[in-house]
């Protein structure tokens, strides 16, 4: 039977961390002219040019945003007649998280199924990472 100062199991002896809350990024990713990209603040823009329609990205592609984007690009999947091709430029994304990730997975599968294209243009250095570290840039048509 334990004492008052011995601990009941090995989980009694680590100090419990307090809880983290939110996205903790480490450093800021940099354009390559050195360019911080931290404050960018979020924006997508759209443009059509025939059946191709480019979606621009810029600031964080995470949580708060990534229905945006999916909406936006469903939509442009959908209105563009057939084989329409959707390219997301990444250029301008300042960090990409999975939930990102995941709805740039979700619209190339979209993009096959109604007969289209999907690539991705211009990722930074912060959005290459990420589609390198997974593996998800194998997918996808980059340019």
């Amino acid at each position: 039977m334990p004492g008052p100062d011995r601990p009941r199991s090995l989980y009694d002896r680590v100090p419990k961390a307090a809880p983290v809350r939110g996205v903790v990024r480490v450093g800021a990713p940099a354009r390559p002219g050195g360019e911080q990209m931290e404050n960018v603040p979020w924006s997508l823009t759209t443009e059509q040019v025939g059946s191709e329609v480019v979606l621009r990205v810029a600031g964080a592609l995470d949580l708060d945003t990534a229905g945006q984007l999916r909406s936006s690009g469903t939509s442009a999947l959908h209105g563009s007649g057939p084989a329409p091709t959707l390219t997301v430029d990444l250029a301008d994304v300042s960090f990409l998280d999975s939930t990102g990730l995941g709805v740039l997975v979700t619209l190339w599968h979209e993009a096959r199924n109604v007969g289209g294209k999907f690539q991705v243009a211009r990722p930074s250095s912060a959005a290459g990472r990420v589609l390198e570290i997974t593996g998800v840039d194998a997918l996808f048509d980059l340019t």
